[in-house]
């Protein structure tokens, strides 16, 4: 599994890298397309939505809405502040879960609300990010493989504390503590790689981006983790090998990409 895992990453990250660097904004949000038909689709799975033709309606949907907002910049910000509302209340039903379950998906439309926040503030907060500079797309991309793999390894070799069992029986305290810390040595890297003689309120307000976005990541990884085990499924998909589907690579992003956002807006 973790040789399957670690092939996967070594053929997707310098794709993700190149694609990022390389295409112009337009460009970029076109290539997330393919992402979010994909993601959402998985999610419908998850969801019982079992009809291709629901599916698909809901695929095109949410594609268009995306469309949309990339083509009306200031809707950006009214979105991401309700996206950010939207996961402190889901900060809630992971705490408690699984009390309260039927609020969040006892009703079809709670489900696809839940979609809907998942993707299109998701999709839509990177294309914003990767127009005012890409190398941001990849700092974030890069605060998020620091918490997955700081997570992975610290939680492997001393992790004994659950970090909330009932949610996600694998994930303990000391593997969210090294991936925030991981994740802040990648930020502070970047902050004296990237501005001579650094200040402290610069290092201070980088570092602060840098915890916001990896408790957001963790945040968007616990949800999905909760959609998975009301769906009895280990994995949304099948589709990347040792990792499971495209939505449990992307499910840190859901959250950490909106909120990276406003955060980097707010504080710089």
């Amino acid at each position: 599994m973790l040789i399957k895992r670690l092939l996967t990453a070594a053929f997707l990250v310098p794709l993700v890298v190149i694609a990022t660097l390389k295409l112009d904004t337009s460009a970029f949000a076109i290539a997330m397309m393919p992402i979010l038909v994909i993601g959402s689709w998985e999610f419908s799975s998850l969801i019982k939505m079992s009809h291709w033709l629901a599916k698909a309606s809901y695929v095109a949907v949410l594609m268009t809405t995306v469309y949309y907002l990339n083509q009306t910049p200031f809707l950006l910000m009214p979105l991401l502040v309700i996206t950010l509302l939207w996961w402190i209340i889901n900060s809630y039903w992971i705490i408690n879960f699984p009390r309260h379950t039927h609020y969040w998906n006892g009703y079809i439309a709670t489900r696809l609300v839940n979609g809907f926040f998942f993707f299109v503030p998701f999709v839509v907060a990177l294309s914003a990010l990767h127009q005012i500079d890409s190398t941001l797309v990849l700092l974030l991309l890069a605060l998020i493989w620091a918490a997955d793999s700081g997570g992975y390894l610290v939680g492997r070799a001393i992790g004994k504390n659950k970090l909330i069992p009932n949610a996600s029986p694998g994930k303990t305290i000391e593997g969210a503590a090294g991936g925030v810390l991981l994740s802040l040595g990648v930020m502070l890297i970047y902050v004296y790689s990237s501005f001579e003689n650094a200040a402290f309120e610069q290092y201070f307000f980088y570092g602060i981006l840098s915890l916001v976005t990896t408790f957001a990541s963790i945040l968007g990884d616990l949800f999905e983790s909760l959609h998975k085990r009301v769906a009895g499924v280990k994995d949304s998909g099948i589709l990347l090998p040792g990792h499971g589907g495209l939505f449990d690579r992307i499910d840190s992003l859901t959250a950490s990409a909106p909120i990276f956002f406003l955060a980097y807006s707010f504080l710089t």
